[in-house]
């Protein structure tokens, strides 16, 4: 079994980040069913996609579903504490209970999750 961490910091403000968000999503879940170990973490601009994926419908309901399909699987999802706050999301994300990851000056510790035995994919 392996460990792989997407991080997504594709912003909302390209058409084509679209694309990038559903393959995120996309691959997350072929990872898990292929029987390894996943985690999400929404970094920078992509925080902001976390808060619009995460709602019940929004403009990109298909991008919903795919979200929904990640919680019912158990993938571990969360969002970088420093980037939700600068990027003005955290209340939001805070109210949908989703976890923030804030070791290394207040984002995720990429380092440690590679020593952890992550192989980490950037989108």
């Amino acid at each position: 079994m392996s460990k792989v961490a997407i991080i997504v910091l594709e912003g909302i403000e390209v058409k084509e980040s679209v694309a990038k968000i559903r393959h995120a999503l996309i691959y997350s879940k072929e990872i898990k069913e292929a029987g390894n170990e996943i985690m999400l973490i929404f970094d920078g601009n992509g925080t902001k996609w976390l808060d619009i994926i995460s709602n019940e419908t929004s403009e990109f309901d298909f991008l919903n579903k795919l979200f929904k399909d990640i919680k019912s699987m158990g993938i571990v999802y969360k969002a970088c504490d420093f980037c939700s706050t600068k990027k003005e999301v955290k209340d939001s994300l805070k109210s949908k209970n989703i976890e923030f990851l804030s070791e290394y000056d207040g984002h995720p510790n990429v380092g440690k999750l590679i020593s952890e035995g992550y192989q980490i994919i950037v989108i």
